[in-house]
């Protein structure tokens, strides 16, 4: 019997400490959300975009946004990207955007969305700069809007036009003994293509190259609106594969210079308290 209440009693004093461990957790968490107040932007804030981040079309709250650190935070919609980018435009506290050009993590039709947001936001006169390490084509494609793009001295810009890469499972499905079962009715009807042929089909190809043609016509007509460079010359930088280096990016005029991150940031804040 006396075993037993030992064991008891330390199993309830266990318990106890446990819970009063777990309450002082629990109220450090409350008050650690309770204490992040809203943040201020004081009077030369630089909204800064990251084309990277996938802005869905709808917003993702994260319901631990308040309990960790400045990573944790709800991710934005395309419509909330486009909204803070029209408010900081009307914001006298927003002295311009500052945009991380990288990669793009979002498709043609948001990327055009946040590029006409940033071509009104221009309006404003307010400054717009664009940087990264090596500058992708989706990323340039919104960034060209910048009044000035900077890349890494060590880095560059992808300049190779546009193309695709499919995958085909049939060759697979066949030596696994899996025959699926495919409706479809009309000969551009592509979507089922990698289950039941082994390469792309004439019909296919031609749909896709025409639509790939217009989107990369259209990346060139903007681009060339901004940099003041015709089309066939921008064209002619792809198939030549002319850009190699980040000094050829500034010999063709579609990068403004070559500094290091901390350097784009120091000008932009001269830049920023000057207004």
């Amino acid at each position: 019997m006396n075993s037993f209440f030992k064991f008891f009693f330390a199993s309830l004093l266990a318990l106890v400490v446990f819970s009063i461990i777990g309450f002082f957790i629990f109220l450090g968490i409350i008050a650690s959300v309770g204490s992040s107040g809203k943040e201020t932007t004081g009077s030369k804030a630089v909204l800064v975009l990251d084309l990277a981040a996938s802005y869905p079309e709808v917003g993702v709250e994260n319901p631990f946004a308040g309990l960790g650190g400045s990573e944790s935070y709800d991710m934005p919609s395309v419509y909330d990207v486009v909204r803070m980018i029209q408010t900081a435009k009307t914001d006298s506290a927003v002295k311009g955007i500052y945009i991380k050009c990288g990669s793009n993590g979002n498709g043609f039709g948001s990327s055009e969305d946040i590029r006409d947001a940033l071509l009104d936001f221009k309006k404003s006169k307010k400054f717009v700069y664009a940087y990264a390490d090596v500058i992708t084509q989706g990323g340039y494609y919104v960034a060209n809007v910048a009044d000035k793009i900077y890349c890494n001295p060590k880095g560059g810009l992808d300049w190779r036009g546009y193309s695709m890469n499919l995958l085909f499972l049939k060759g697979t499905l066949d030596k696994l003994e899996i025959e699926p079962q495919i409706i479809y009715a009309g000969k551009f009807k592509s979507a089922t293509e990698p289950f039941r042929v082994t390469s792309m089909t004439d019909e296919n190809r031609l749909q896709t190259t025409v639509m790939m043609n217009d989107l990369y016509n259209h990346f060139l007509l903007q681009t060339s609106a901004m940099r003041n460079i015709d089309t066939a010359t921008l064209h002619k930088f792809a198939n030549d594969n002319a850009i190699q280096s980040a000094n050829d990016a500034v010999n063709s005029r579609l990068v403004d210079g070559l500094k290091y991150d901390d350097e784009v940031k120091d000008e932009i804040k001269r830049i920023a308290e000057d207004r």
